[in-house]
């Protein structure tokens, strides 16, 4: 009873440090960006390797591996059902789709009632939180929230697709434009041009923000010079 008491009190420790408490953390920034007095969409990347799968790079692998050998290990000295959640936790709060959600989270709950917003993600395929931006109640961040933490992460970076499909959105002052590879639905120029002239009339401003190594760093660049924005790199 001692040893199983011990266990569940390492996985609350395990939890916090991994988590850095951003489940009930608010933030009025994202990525280092102020997000007050904007109307945002919050376009995210969770293309396979987000979490390690499909197309993650030698880097994203090597981190993986560790990750699982030392989530393994802790979860060992635990041992039995609590060891193994330990392990789980570890693994799961080591990719970049984690990472990705610790920062939005917080950020979703600390958006303003006077703000109108979405998240929309992209893989090989488009889906949207809401169809259209949506005032930010507290009913609706917390609808929000719930959506950002089921996400998980397969197939290709449909940017193309995200993109065109934030801009049949009306209203956004801003776009969050989340990516840790390379566009495989088109071009870089092409993708370039097509947001140019969705944006022509507009003016909406792009941050791209890079994860990992693998990001198309200059593309990123250039969609965030083009339109308004910075490209921010973590």
């Amino acid at each position: 009873m001692k040893m199983r008491f011990v266990g569940i009190i390492l996985v609350m420790v395990v939890a916090l440090a991994f988590s850095g408490c951003y489940m009930f953390a608010k933030s009025d920034t994202y990525y280092g960006v102020n997000t007050l007095d904007k109307d945002i969409i919050f376009l995210v990347d969770i293309s396979g390797s987000m979490e390690g799968k499909n197309e993650g790079n030698v880097t994203d692998k090597l981190r993986a591996e560790a990750m699982d050998r030392a989530g393994d290990k802790v979860g060992n000295m635990i041992g039995g059902k609590v060891g193994g959640l330990v392990a789980g936790q570890m693994k799961k709060e080591s990719t970049k789709l984690a990472s990705a959600k610790r920062e939005l989270l917080p950020a979703i709950r600390g958006l303003q009632p006077s703000t109108n917003f979405t998240v929309i993600t992209f893989s090989s395929k488009v889906n949207m939180w809401k169809n259209s931006l949506v005032p930010a109640s507290e009913k609706n961040k917390s609808l929000a929230m719930a959506f950002v933490k089921k996400l998980s992460a397969t197939g290709g970076t449909n940017a193309m697709a995200g993109l065109s499909k934030s801009f049949s959105l009306s209203g956004a002052d801003l776009i969050f434009f989340l990516s840790d590879g390379h566009p495989s639905d088109a071009r870089p120029d092409d993708i370039l041009k097509r947001v140019d002239k969705l944006n022509s009339n507009r003016g909406v401003a792009i941050y791209s923000i890079g994860l990992g190594d693998d990001k198309d760093e200059v593309f990123m660049e250039n969609l965030a010079d083009g339109n308004n924005g910075k490209y921010v790199e973590r």
